[in-house]
């Protein structure tokens, strides 16, 4: 019983961050227009795009590591290999479309 709280937490917490690192990609784009004319600024502000966006891509993957473990899977193995984005992003990195997470169904 312990463990499925644990998981829950994880799950949760993964997913949380997950989320607020694909929030921000709607945000990004507004700063580096709103900084348009100031290459530094815009250079900076594509980093941290880019930063939330590799942090996104290894939420994904350990929550896939965690949903194999906790169904039984391997749970350290991943799933397979392929290096394929998980979210399709346009000419300036911004993600499209739409993604799907794992949700726990309960509440912290």
């Amino acid at each position: 019983m312990g463990q499925t709280n644990v998981t829950s937490n994880l799950f949760y917490d993964l997913v949380s961050i997950q989320y607020h690192a694909l929030k921000g990609q709607e945000v990004y784009s507004k700063f580096i227009q709103d900084a348009q004319g100031k290459q530094e600024i815009v250079q900076f502000f594509e980093q941290v795009r880019q930063q939330d966006i590799e942090r996104a891509e290894r939420c994904h993957q350990l929550l896939t590591q965690l949903s194999g473990a906790t169904a039984g899977g391997t749970g350290g193995t991943g799933t397979g290999g392929g290096t394929a984005e998980p979210y399709p992003t346009d000419q300036q990195g911004t993600r499209t479309g739409s993604q799907q997470t794992a949700t726990t169904g309960g509440t912290r």
